[in-house]
């Protein structure tokens, strides 16, 4: 977005300096609130980039405004408008699905977009949002500020074409590298302030299943492969068992804090990356205030909108690529469900075949899926992740034809090119001993002779 293209609705003004502007758009977030009409459509970013004293403000007029859209994801807050009795006023659309927005589904208050993490751009470009607000540093000495942890969910495109764009700034978020995430104050309308503690994300502790899971595709991990891990407890464990691998590069969508000790072990150097040399490339973070002081001004770090990165054709520039993702459940032919528990949407499709597909596009790139064998129901009762076919409901986020490792704690099964009686029996050899015998006899029915 160009400096010197005023949006269309912009009126020039001459402010003497970015300071003096800066000042001069200064308001209260009642104000801004204030500025949110009937039918309005809005767009925020996700989780520490979605402006918490603006929503707070939003929240108390909620009444008086009717048919309102917010466009966002991962909320990490649940605000007052996105309860129930408030669904008239205000709905929200997101392509991610977290704690919060599980709330919100099961109220109503809020609506499921399916969609590729890519495609964000595109969606905001058939949505025409009206208005778009988001969290940024502090100005620099130039007066840009920085979109920071979230940004680059939120394309620029899209705030070069509302009508209205506000920004609440936040000095503990961190100022990320990457052009996309710079704005001058000049390309916003107004501003207000925050000092709300940013909400950390901890790391959730690694289990002895994860344990055996890392080892296994620690080991499919050459010295100089370039990285991607997905988001989650389970991603972020195979970060800390890559501790003695040697000139590894990263390229992936989120960064998390096992990244962070990779890059000051210097196990991550980037020195054989193909995509960005010497550059650790990524979209978001999640994590805590350690990650945030990691990430703030670190030059080796390039930060770009998710179109660009999770672009397919731009990950396939990484040869040597090892793109490892998560998932709820596989079916014996292959194909992968991460993101709902049968009709209950429990995440979303985020990056995940982005990924695959670019893994399968680069030079000597894997694509792996890690899985726990068995999960826990409600009663205690132990159940296999590994079924003949998807429970009803279910949906596939990984075609089968796009499969190729899928691992769980009892080892490997390759189905790249492998017919589906090869692959039926490769994932009853990795699922859990119990219950291999009623897979192996459900597949006799279909697949083996």
């Amino acid at each position: 977005m160009s400096n010197t293209q005023p949006r269309k609705h912009e009126q020039k003004v001459n402010y003497g300096s970015w300071r003096e502007e800066y000042n001069a758009k200064m308001r209260t977030p009642e104000f801004l609130a204030a500025m949110v009409k009937d039918n309005d459509v809005v767009m925020m970013p996700g989780g520490t980039s979605i402006p918490h004293e603006f929503n707070i403000a939003l929240a108390n007029r909620v009444t008086e405004v009717s048919n309102v859209t917010i466009c966002l994801g991962l909320a990490l807050k649940l605000y007052e408008f996105m309860k129930p009795q408030y669904k008239e006023h205000i709905r929200i659309e997101t392509p991610f699905v977290g704690p919060m927005e599980r709330i919100c589904l099961e109220w109503g208050t809020a609506s499921y977009i399916p969609l590729h993490l890519n495609k964000i751009a595109s969606w905001m470009d058939h949505k025409k949002p009206n208005i778009s607000a988001f969290v940024v540093t502090p100005p620099d000495e130039e007066g840009y500020v920085n979109r920071s942890c979230f940004g680059g969910l939120m394309p620029q495109r899209t705030i070069a074409n509302t009508d209205l764009v506000i920004a609440e700034v936040n000095p503990a978020t961190p100022w990320l590298e990457g052009d996309a995430f710079k704005i001058h104050i000049s390309e916003i309308d107004y501003f207000c302030e925050s000092d709300c503690a940013l909400t950390e994300i901890p790391d959730i502790p690694i289990t002895d299943v994860e344990r055996e899971i890392a080892h296994f595709i620690a080991d499919m991990i050459p010295d100089g492969s370039t990285v991607q891990l997905g988001l989650g407890g389970l991603a972020n464990a195979i970060g800390y068992f890559l501790r003695d691998k040697k000139d590894l590069g990263v390229h992936t969508e989120v960064l998390q804090k096992s990244f962070m000790e990779l890059i000051n072990l210097e196990v991550v150097n980037n020195s054989k990356k193909t995509f960005y040399p010497g550059i650790t490339t990524a979209t978001f973070c999640v994590g805590d205030r350690e990650l945030w002081k990691f990430v703030d001004h670190n030059k080796k770090i390039l930060f770009t909108e998710v179109e660009f990165n999770n672009n397919p054709y731009n990950i396939a520039q990484n040869e040597n690529l090892v793109s490892v993702n998560n998932a709820l459940a596989i079916d014996l032919t292959g194909q992968i469900g991460a993101e709902s528990i049968r009709h209950k949407q429990y995440s979303g499709t985020g990056g995940q075949m982005n990924f695959v597909q670019g893994a399968s596009l680069a030079k000597n790139g894997k694509s792996i899926i890690a899985m726990n064998s068995s999960w826990k129901d409600k009663e205690g009762n132990l159940r296999s992740a590994i079924v003949p076919f998807m429970p009803p409901g279910t949906i596939v986020t990984t075609p089968r034809s796009e499969t190729e490792y899928v691992i769980t704690e009892y080892g490997i099964a390759n189905l790249r090119y492998k017919s589906v009686a090869q692959r039926v029996k490769a994932l009853i050899g990795i699922a859990h001993p119990d219950f291999r015998d009623r897979l192996a006899f459900e597949a006799k029915k279909y697949w083996l002779d």
